[in-house]
């Protein structure tokens, strides 16, 4: 694995914008950071993944209880990343105190940037990182089993790509994000996992800012596929084909 790091570093020193990128063994214990892993960036639909590991616990707790729509409404806020049902879902559960919880996370540098709503929340690659590994190893195992299920099986329309570059035979799982900061910032993340039983979890946060024809669609795409390159080189070893994604789809 360390050959393929360098790999990386190599290909990061050649990327525009700023990136962050935490890649943990979850099985030696080893760590690699790149130099922005601590840097904050825009959650963007990453917080989802947040949001839905507090929704089930509170849920197993007992402490609320989420009816069958509200599951649907779970599974396109991380099939298809649907806005619209996070909203429902943030504004019948969700409140200011959601950020106190998340700090159990490992979501230590987390924090919201306006007024407490999910869309308004920066946060780091090592915040991500920390999350998905609480899914993994702490989170009751009901969570666990939904989540690592639900972010393996996300739409091939608009999310896979990102973490998703590691190719099918190291199964992964991820929750993407993207936003669009005017006039020419394009913020692309995802986190996930790869490996046998999950054993490498990999977060990436991505300011493109500034690169030519990143007012359109041009800079989602470029962005996407540079984490899915970054991916690819991690868990295969080589590059990967360019992923396709509607940034209209993808929030």
């Amino acid at each position: 694995m360390q050959d393929r790091i360098s790999a990386v570093q190599s290909y990061l020193a050649g990327m525009p914008g700023s990136i962050g990128v935490v890649l943990d063994d979850r099985t030696t214990g080893a760590v690699w950071r790149s130099a922005s892993a601590a840097a904050e960036y825009p959650a963007a639909s990453t917080i989802k993944l947040a949001m839905m590991t507090d929704l089930l616990q509170r849920n197993a707790a007992g402490t609320i209880h989420l009816t069958s729509t509200d599951m649907e409404e779970m599974y396109q806020a991380l099939y298809t990343s649907d806005d619209d049902d996070a909203d429902d879902l943030w504004y019948k559960y969700e409140d200011a105190s959601f950020m106190d919880r998340v700090q159990a996370f490992g979501m230590t540098s987390t924090h919201f940037t306006t007024a407490p709503y999910w869309g308004d929340v920066d946060t780091t690659a090592e915040d991500l990182d920390n999350l998905m590994n609480y899914v993994l190893t702490r989170a009751p195992a009901s969570v666990r089993d939904y989540l690592v299920y639900r972010l393996q099986h996300v739409s091939a329309l608009d999310q896979q790509w990102g973490v998703w570059g590691a190719g099918a035979e190291n199964q992964p799982g991820n929750k993407d994000g993207w936003e669009w900061d005017t006039p020419d910032i394009w913020i692309t993340n995802t986190v996930g996992f790869a490996g046998p039983d999950q054993r490498y979890t990999l977060a990436i946060m991505y300011n493109l800012e500034g690169y030519d024809g990143s007012s359109g669609p041009t800079g989602f795409n470029y962005g996407i596929n540079q984490l899915s390159q970054i991916a690819s080189l991690l868990f295969q070893g080589h590059s990967t084909s360019q992923p396709t994604a509607l940034p209209s789809a993808v929030p």
